[in-house]
């Protein structure tokens, strides 16, 4: 059997499974925005179809699913309008998560609850000041020091820009974005007043189709026009944006139409990861159970003949054995008896036919043993070979007593792991009862497969437990076996190499990824495979397993030990 040979072929098809396409573009629409772009092609494509000059913009965008994360002029410190009344509202909200406020605590004679809704909803600006008062002490740049750590930044050693004006940069916002999403319960209110702000305008100038929570600002000074917004957005997989734009003609086209442009590209980056994921599920599902390793699910192959089979018996009826070989020891052994007692009848009465006395002596010593043997015949094996049970099904009797003793098995059963262990196969394989191979000396074509089947090998220990147990021609024996677990190797190969798959994809383009119809270049497979394989080298010993086993033998000119499904599995690794 090459049971081994195949399970590791199926494992180590992990490279031509993960060239499954990335993407089922059959199924899958294409947009031409979209489609082998990275986020900043696809950015500057928008900005030269909208005539938007690079210094004028700046953008930011994550998704709070996968941690995609992109930005353009990110670090760039522009004017955020009322931007700034989203973590001013979080600082005072986060107040009241803590009980130090009420909803109906006043500042400046308004209630928060007031306050919260008018800087938000209606982006009162008088309000907002009561509220950064509050917050500052009194001092416009103690409450920028106050809300610095919401903005992802060190109020110490952030740039003395941030204390300059009103101004952030896309990453500050978006890092002030993520923890509100993060951890909404810590403000209460903010999302839902965000969610009521301008329901047509800004962000939602253009999209209705995804729920949005927003903040805009609108500022109008000697530089020009600054009109920014901020936004959670509940694509499939939530997202966050920021847009500032300074001195744009178009900026109002430029902020609706960024919007549904970061909404399409979720969507479009959701639906082809999710496809990707699916085909790679579906190739490692392959991988999950090989051939070799269903013995949980599946019954194990019907093991080789290597010996005579023994017949089984019918349910129905008994076996009629008399003339079977084991039959005829016993009555041979009864007409010897016979004869002996026809002898000593004669001794008794060679009187009447003028024996002598020393034949008949002579007759006597030869007709007692043949008679003890008719005794012992009559006694151990007077019943037949199959009894009967009490619900009509038939059973095996005990084992017959032997008339000759068999050695000590556990000379046999160190003799056969040690030739395991030792990796002589021919000696190995001559000791075991049903199986001809079980793939151990094969040698697998892929390196991966070479490890895997080395380290298999290198695996193998094992300890007896107590005696051996004889009855008959059949014996028992406790071992203690150490070996591979090749299901847990298989699961740490699978998991690696989608890891590296993962990561060369985030690092490349789809060029460099993909060919013309839209799989994976044999390339990378193998990069992510190698890696992989790389990873695990010199951590087999992480995944050996014990297996407690009570060895099964039989006789027949000597001991062999019986390939039952535990010891088999245990052997090729694939125990549950």
């Amino acid at each position: 059997m090459k049971l081994l040979k195949t399970a590791l072929s199926a494992l180590c098809a992990l490279c031509l499974l993960l060239s499954m396409p990335p993407a089922a573009s059959a199924e899958l629409e294409e947009d031409e925005r979209f489609t082998g772009k990275s986020w900043l092609e696809i950015v500057e494509e928008f900005n030269e179809r909208l005539s938007v000059r690079p210094q004028n913009v700046a953008y930011g965008y994550y998704n709070t699913v996968t941690g995609e994360e992109h930005y353009y002029n990110g670090d760039t410190y522009m004017v955020s309008g009322s931007m700034y009344k989203v973590p001013l509202n979080m600082v005072v909200a986060n107040e009241l998560y803590n009980g130090d406020i009420t909803w109906d605590t006043q500042f400046g004679g308004i209630s928060y609850k007031k306050l919260q809704e008018g800087s938000i909803i209606h982006s009162d600006n008088d309000y907002a000041k009561i509220l950064w008062l509050h917050v500052g002490n009194g001092v416009y740049r103690s409450y920028r020091r106050v809300i610095a750590p919401l903005m992802g930044e060190d109020a110490d050693t952030v740039d003395p820009k941030f204390y300059e004006n009103n101004f952030f940069t896309p990453r500050q916002m978006i890092t002030c974005l993520k923890e509100l999403y993060a951890n909404s319960e810590l403000y209460p209110g903010v999302i839902d007043c965000m969610k009521q702000a301008e329901p047509k305008n800004y962000f939602r100038k253009s999209e209705s189709r995804f729920e949005i929570a927003h903040k805009y600002g609108f500022l109008e000074d000697n530089a020009g026009l600054h009109m920014n917004d901020c936004a959670i957005v509940w694509t499939d997989e939530p997202i966050l944006i920021v847009c500032f734009t300074t001195a744009q003609f178009n900026a109002y086209d430029v902020l609706a139409q960024y919007c549904s442009l970061m909404c399409d590209y979720a969507q479009y980056t959701t639906a082809h990861r999710e496809a990707a994921e699916g085909a790679l599920d579906a190739a490692l599902a392959d991988l999950a159970l090989p051939a070799f390793a269903r013995q949980t699910e599946e019954a194990l192959p019907e093991p080789e003949v290597t010996a005579e089979p023994t017949p089984e018996p019918e349910a129905e009826e008994p076996v009629n054995d008399a003339d079977s070989p084991r039959r005829i020891a016993p009555l041979a052994f009864a007409g010897l008896a016979l004869l002996g007692g026809l002898v000593f009848l004669l001794c008794a009465v060679g009187r009447r036919y003028s024996f002598r006395t020393k034949k008949r002596l002579l007759a006597l010593l030869l007709s007692l043993p043949l008679a003890l043997m008719a005794i012992a015949v009559a006694v151990v094996d007077r019943s037949p070979a199959v009894l009967t049970g009490t619900d009509g099904s038939a059973s095996p009797k005990a084992p017959a007593i032997s008339l000759f003793s068999h050695p000590d098995p556990q000379e046999t059963i160190m003799a056969f792991f040690d030739a395991l262990e030792l990796q002589d196969y021919e000696k190995f394989y001559s000791l075991l009862d049903g199986y001809s191979s079980l793939g151990l000396e094969e040698r697998p074509e892929d390196a991966a497969g070479r490890m895997v089947l080395g380290a298999l090998k290198d695996s193998y220990s094992y300890r007896l437990e107590g005696e051996s147990r004889v009855s008959g021609d059949t014996a028992e024996q406790d071992v203690y076996l150490r070996s591979l677990d090749l299901k847990a190797v298989e699961a740490a190969l699978q998991e690696s190499a989608r890891a590296h798959l993962e990561q060369i994809a985030s690092e490349r383009s789809y060029q460099e990824l993909c060919d013309e119809n839209g799989y994976y270049l044999p390339s990378v497979v193998q990069e992510a495979c190698d890696a992989a394989i790389g990873d695990l080298v010199g951590r087999m010993p992480e995944f050996y397993a014990d297996h407690e086993l009570t060895l099964q033998l039989i006789y027949s000119g000597g001991w062999f030990v019986r390939g039952d499904d535990a010891l088999i599995s245990a052997i090729q690794g694939t125990a549950a």
